[in-house]
């Protein structure tokens, strides 16, 4: 199976800093940060290639008392017991399966991007780049942290710099953000080479107007910086028949907890286990997957609202304008951003 060897890098600590760039609270707390590359690398390495199909686009499932027969789209077919739909927050499975459960938009975006190690000024590598680092402007969140490089590099010197700034903007302000340089409008969001140069020039004009002199050496050594909108969404149930979603094709929280591949890791084992467990009932196993994981995934989604609440977006009740005071302390959003465990106030 794969471990944790070599899954990413490890951080001693977290600071925020101010428009100086002088740490103004701090948090002892040792995280090992990796990105989706390399984890999806890790897994691959564990899967019989020939058991792993690339290319082959899901068109529909049918379902009997016998399990599934899944339709591709290059005319092939496939029958199993079942059908596991982790193809993520914009789901072919689950458009079939439950086409009334679509993704939200929250009222803001990230602008994103990883520049490399060796780019960055000897001053931003020296202050920041070993540490989780956040800047907390009003309704704005920057937050940054290392990551490995270039085919999952984590020699010193070959890594990237993960840079995140959480911004404000309306649905119509990001319908007209997701016009591309071609004038073409995309639905969700616009591939990162056809990103507007307006866009970008304005993006690095406000980051000159904002950003610690360290956090604007990263964000103008990006590359190709790009623009995520974020969603997301909980059902009601997760499986339907002998169809079982997971991950983020289940339920889709906002990014503020850094808890995508945990939960969609979580969903697996949990599915993996409760089929061992009704070894003989595929159907009971997968009755029991759905009320495990059901519940969880609504309550990541739900927290993950809370803590999208510093941005002062949407606060409809006083629970939200509670937490959106609390969280305007840096020291509070140290204490809750990206932290384990806290689905243990759940239980």
């Amino acid at each position: 199976g794969a471990g944790t060897k070599d899954l990413g890098i490890e951080v001693p600590k977290r600071v925020a800093l101010d428009r100086d760039g002088r740490i103004t609270d701090e948090r002892p707390l040792r995280q090992i940060l990796t990105s989706w590359d390399r984890l999806q690398q890790i897994l691959r390495g564990t899967i019989d290639p020939a058991h792993y199909h690339l290319g082959r686009a899901f068109e529909r499932v049918e379902q009997d008392e016998n399990g599934v027969r899944v339709q591709f789209a290059d005319g092939g077919v496939e029958r199993a017991d079942i059908l596991v739909g982790g193809d993520g927050i914009r789901s072919s499975v689950r458009a079939q399966m439950a086409p009334e459960v679509q993704p939200v938009y929250a009222g803001y975006y990230i602008w994103r991007g990883a520049p490399n190690e060796s780019d960055l000024a000897p001053e931003t590598l020296r202050s920041i780049y070993p540490l989780f680092t956040f800047y907390l402007p009003k309704r704005q969140q920057v937050i940054t942290y290392p990551i490995s490089g270039f085919n999952n590099n984590l020699t010193p010197g070959k890594r990237r710099f993960n840079f995140i700034w959480y911004r404000v903007a309306d649905a119509g302000q990001m319908r007209e953000m997701c016009v591309d340089e071609n004038g073409v409008q995309h639905e969700h969001s616009v591939p990162p080479p056809l990103i507007r140069k307006d866009l970008i020039a304005q993006m690095h004009k406000d980051a000159r107007d904002i950003m610690p002199p360290a956090l604007l050496d990263s964000v103008m050594k990006i590359k190709q910086p790009f623009i995520t909108p974020i969603y997301d969404f909980t059902a009601p149930q997760i499986v339907f028949g002998r169809v079982a979603m997971v991950g983020d094709a289940a339920a889709n929280a906002r990014p503020h907890m850094g808890f995508g591949m945990a939960k969609a890791g979580g969903d697996a084992q949990a599915l993996a286990r409760a089929l061992r467990d009704h070894n003989d009932d595929v159907d009971a196993g997968l009755k029991a997957y759905n009320a495990e994981r059901q519940p969880i995934g609504n309550n990541i989604v739900m927290h993950g609202r809370k803590l999208g609440t510093h941005l002062g977006v949407n606060l409809k009740t006083e629970e939200d304008r509670r937490m959106h005071a609390l969280l305007q302390n840096d020291g509070a959003m140290l204490d809750w951003i990206a932290v384990p465990n806290f689905l243990d106030a759940y239980k």
